[in-house]
């Protein structure tokens, strides 16, 4: 791929006209917010709570999003035990106890959002996690492979809730300037939960059983909701309702709400190319995080004969990755987009000045699968294909964050409805690929040439991304911008 520098970039944008800029956002449909919750919604401003107050705030929303991605992969170590208890010999049936909860990240969103716009973020984010506990409380108990799937989904309907309220509660307690920093700390647990989750489930199904690994999550979030039902208070309390009949005023509302954002998913795929290109590239990227899970234990157990428990530490080479991608391309976007901006002819910034980030993470991807299956195949020292995966796990990491970035950035008071867009289609690709995912590394490509074939599909549809949000990017939000999601 070609090097843009930073002169050549600005000025090759220039030809297209910066006023268009301001109204090149799309607008989604959105209903009016009764007057006197307008009023309430003032009194109460978050950001007026004192630094300590929203701190504590941001921690535990934080804490409710690790448990929930925990969950997400701390039954892997286990897959197999289960499918012998259940008499389960498909392996996609095998997988589905693990990728069934994705499934249901996909649902949570579409429920989630229109829910906490009418009745509260807080109380929502409560709500859906006490959802989640039972859930997955009584997934410990299944007596059969469907049973443990239905509940899978369940608990992903309730678990999404941090990850779909999250970035809305930050933005009503950090101004701009505040939530770059802030947001880093957010995210991290969302990032380190998967690669913690099958480190936590390998020893607790070795020594225990792998029904405690459910229990144990639920034990854990069970209590990170008694701390939040004792601190949280709501960041909009101009959108809760103080009686029974505001309820049920807002019956009607919530209704409408929840049909519109079932289509929205629909919708969010006919917008510019860049962001329909952008959906399907974060999910192969999310998808990547389930596949190395569903796959580890076919890798360091039986290609390098690891015990289960010593295998599963080096799932401490992925969350380093995470921790690297998200820590070490904070001041590399903020410089690029501030020369960028000084660059302009308006000094102004828009949301293609975070492309060439993204070229980071595009290139990351692929390196890092390539180091890891060749060594993998080689059965050569551990560390290398650790190098590997840590290196493909800070792409992954970069390719996410650059996507909510874009999506803010572009969609601005409406980002929080159109991630969960993006967010359902990201989650059904992390849904499938798990599930077809392993077949490549079984013969004759194995692990070499099967992520070989995965970083091929990441550098078809990743390397052209970059250019294609730098060049169209502003002239697309510009056509589209009164697309009505």
């Amino acid at each position: 791929m070609a090097i843009m520098t930073t002169k050549s970039l600005v000025q090759s944008d220039r030809d297209f006209s910066t006023e268009t800029d301001a109204s090149c956002a799309p607008k989604l449909a959105t209903t009016a917010m009764p007057k006197k919750h307008q009023a309430e919604e003032t009194t109460d401003d978050a950001r007026s709570w004192t630094y300590t107050a929203k701190r504590n705030t941001t921690y535990l929303v934080s804490l409710y999003k690790l448990v929930s991605s925990m969950a997400a992969s701390s039954p892997s170590p286990a897959l197999t035990v289960i499918a012998v208890e259940f008499g389960t010999r498909s392996k996609v049936l095998k997988l589905l106890p693990l990728s069934a909860y994705l499934l249901g990240y996909t649902v949570g969103p579409l429920i989630i959002t229109p829910l906490a716009d009418a009745f509260g973020q807080i109380r929502l984010l409560q709500i859906s996690n006490l959802f989640f506990v039972i859930f997955n409380l009584a997934a410990g108990f299944s007596k059969d492979n469907a049973t443990l799937v239905t509940l899978r989904v369940l608990s992903g309907i309730g678990g999404c809730g941090a990850l779909t309220l999250g970035g809305g509660i930050l933005r009503d307690c950090w101004t701009k300037e505040e939530r770059t920093r802030m947001i880093s700390v957010y995210s991290l647990p969302a990032q380190l939960g998967p690669a913690i989750g099958p480190i936590m489930g390998a020893f607790i199904s070795k020594n225990l059983s792998w029904r405690w690994t459910f229990w144990m999550v639920s034990i854990c979030s069970g209590f990170v909701q008694l701390i939040g039902l004792l601190l949280l208070r709501e960041t909009r309390p101009g959108f809760i309702s103080t009686s029974l009949s505001s309820h049920a005023r807002l019956a009607s509302k919530v209704a409408n709400d929840l049909k519109e954002s079932f289509k929205r998913p629909l919708k969010i795929l006919k917008l510019h190319a860049a962001m329909q290109l952008l959906a399907l590239y974060s999910g192969f990227a999310y998808g990547l995080t389930f596949l190395a899970i569903v796959s580890f234990h076919a890798v360091w157990s039986h290609h390098y004969s690891q015990p289960e428990d010593l295998g599963s530490l080096n799932f401490i080479a992925l969350a380093c990755g995470f921790v690297a991608g998200s820590l070490g391309i904070r001041p590399i976007n903020e410089k690029i987009y501030e020369k960028l901006k000084a660059g302009d002819e308006k000094h102004e910034g828009h949301p293609e000045y975070r492309a060439p980030t993204l070229i980071i993470g595009a290139l990351l991807v692929p390196s890092g699968l390539l180091l890891y299956g060749w060594t993998a195949q080689a059965r050569v020292f551990p560390i290398l294909p650790d190098l590997g995966v840590f290196t493909y796990a800070a792409g992954i990491v970069i390719v996410l964050q650059f996507t909510n970035l874009y999506v803010v950035d572009v969609y601005e008071a409406q980002a929080a409805s159109a991630m969960s867009g993006v967010t359902v289609i990201r989650s059904l690709v992390g849904f499938g690929l798990p599930l077809v995912g392993p077949k490549l590394f079984e013969a004759p490509l194995e692990y070499g040439w099967g992520n070989s074939v995965l970083a091929l599909i990441a550098v078809v549809i990743g390397w052209p991304l970059p250019l294609l949000i730098w060049r169209l990017g502003r002239r697309l939000r510009a056509r589209d911008a009164e697309y009505q999601v």
